[in-house]
């Protein structure tokens, strides 16, 4: 049985849409502007693209990382009614040991701009606990393929638990808390890492960490607490110099995707890949993910590449 034909009997993509819908009619949440750009749906894109989808092996892990984005929405309920918007001494700390403690390989703090609230959809807080995991090299190294796939999905599964229990954490002690799942995000994340001082976004479009390259997936968890330890300066802009030298991805694409100048918006947004070349071969290959692979800070120490460069 094919994936298509299983998840087409389930209403999880109905139920979210239905409460995203919800969020997004509110007033009191984190709206879009004009210039947002539109969220491509990772799973609803595959399955119209192959029609029949990966092997329905695939199905439970896609209907886990679903019933989390459900959950995530599903528990804004839960907020409490007046929530704190100070954090006690101690909060910070003690947020960072759970989120490590669960598996998450960084975190950082900023505020949420508008501009990176997906057209038609919203966030009930402008303050971000941004997070990182690390992706499994073995599998990522074997993109494009199923093994690639399973660890994108795992990785989408395990932090998306992670982003909701952080989410408990912060409820139980009087803060309110909107878990911002890996797949399917309401938000931009890869520009939201940058700004919490994660990395730095590479010409791939994709966050470069200092401990894992681009072999991460990112989350947040947006929150009422006003006084976060936000970055205020970004250390890995240098980045953005190597990639201009490097440029390997854009050399390895399989569908030739990447503009050979990224695209500057007036709002200091910036587009790196032709989506109508880059989401018809991602569908159809398993994720992709070779411009994760071929990147040289997948492959070699983060201190190592910035030694030799800075020379």
């Amino acid at each position: 049985m094919s994936l298509a034909k299983t998840m087409s009997k389930t209403r999880l993509f109905t139920v979210i849409d239905e409460m995203e819908d919800q969020l997004a009619a509110r007033t009191d949440v984190v709206h879009p502007v004009e210039i947002s750009p539109i969220r491509f749906n990772i799973l609803k894109g595959r399955l119209e693209a192959t029609g029949g989808g990966p092997p329905v092996r695939m199905l439970p892990m896609m209907l886990q990382c679903l019933s989390g984005i459900k959950e995530s929405l599903r528990t804004l309920d839960d907020n409490p009614a007046e929530p704190k918007t100070e954090a006690a001494n101690g909060l910070i700390e003690a947020l960072e040991k759970e989120a490590f403690d669960l598996g998450a390989s960084s975190i950082g703090y900023t505020k949420l701009p508008k501009r990176w609230v997906f057209q038609d959809k919203a966030v009930l807080y402008n303050n971000a606990i941004v997070l990182s995991m690390e992706m499994d090299e073995e599998g990522i190294n074997s993109a494009p393929s199923l093994a690639c796939m399973k660890t994108v999905m795992e990785t989408y599964r395990d932090l998306g638990r992670i982003s909701n229990k952080l989410a408990v954490f912060l409820r139980e002690r009087g803060y309110g808390a909107h878990a911002g799942h890996p797949l399917n995000g309401l938000a931009l994340y890869p520009p939201l890492a940058q700004m919490a001082g994660l990395g730095w976004m590479g010409l791939n479009g994709i966050i470069i960490t200092p401990e894992y390259g681009p072999r991460v997936r990112l989350a947040a968890v947006f929150t009422s607490i006003q006084n976060l330890p936000e970055s205020e300066a970004n250390e890995h802009s240098w980045v953005a110099d190597f990639c201009q030298t490097c440029k390997i991805c854009h050399k390895k694409c399989p569908p030739e995707a990447f503009y050979d100048k990224p695209v500057e918006h007036g709002d200091g947004r910036v587009t790196y890949v032709k989506n109508e070349l880059c989401f018809p071969y991602f569908n159809l290959y398993h994720g992709c993910s070779v411009c994760v692979k071929v990147c040289p800070f997948n492959q070699q120490p983060y201190e190592k590449i910035k030694a030799g460069f800075m020379k």
